[in-house]
């Protein structure tokens, strides 16, 4: 099993916080956000040398944070375009073998993570919560099991949200990486989900496991920080 870290954007909408240090590596519980999520998925018997981070701004910082044992990939134009177009740069990372792709952003509960481990799915998957729908976090459709639809989505036609982790099993790779790689002309500004939607056009089973009740929350803004730091505690599970 492969872990790619998604950790190359500039974070702004963190304001001065983020102009002296990457997002990902402001602090919860004294631990940095992204250094809490590596040691998740170490729990998960997932070695250093099997964990990319796909970095841009201030790649450095994250370096020093995680040293020579891990993996890292360059993404130049991290300034100037979303998460699709830093996955499709990429892409010659993505070898075929069980693949899980992580925002660098999110606090969650070792329970959710646990449930993309269940091998028995041979489809590609996404944890989501389909107990509410929340603001400023990424939406979907789905009929329980499978995905219907992705990303800027009205909040009354939505399930509920995409947590930020997805796996893409390795017979299922080589699909993904040819809609990618195909996608290379979509706009700029595109979240790489938007390819989920391309494989569900053509088709492609895309399932959702619902991690409620576990908590877990996106740390995007000043106030998704002041609300991971007041519910610090509720990440434990």
């Amino acid at each position: 099993m492969k872990v790619i870290f998604l950790i190359a954007g500039k974070g702004s909408r963190l304001n001065k916080l983020s102009k002296k240090t990457h997002k990902s590596l402001l602090k919860i519980n004294n631990v940095p956000i992204i250094k809490r999520l590596v040691n998740q998925f170490h729990a998960f018997n997932i070695k250093s040398k099997d964990i990319t981070f796909i970095t841009g701004y201030k790649s450095q910082q994250i370096r020093k944070e995680f040293g020579i044992k891990y993996n890292y990939h360059y993404y130049y134009n991290y300034s100037n375009t979303n998460n699709l177009h830093t996955l499709i740069n990429s892409h010659k990372i993505l070898k075929l073998q069980d693949t899980i792709i992580c925002f660098s952003d999110i606090l969650i509960t070792n329970n959710a993570i646990s449930k993309i481990f269940d091998d028995r799915k041979s489809d590609i998957t996404i944890l989501g919560d389909l107990s509410e729908v929340r603001n400023g976090t990424m939406k979907i459709i789905s009929n329980k099991k499978n995905l219907i639809s992705i990303g800027k989505i009205p909040r009354k036609e939505s399930s509920g949200n995409y947590v930020g982790i997805m796996r893409v099993p390795k017979k299922k790779m080589k699909t993904f990486k040819k809609f990618l790689i195909n996608a290379k002309n979509k706009k700029k500004t595109n979240y790489f989900t938007e390819i989920l939607n391309d494989l569900i056009q053509f088709k492609e089973k895309v399932k959702v496991i619902d991690i409620a009740p576990n908590y877990w929350i996106e740390v995007d803004n000043m106030v998704d920080l002041r609300k991971a730091l007041k519910n610090k505690n509720k990440f434990n599970g």
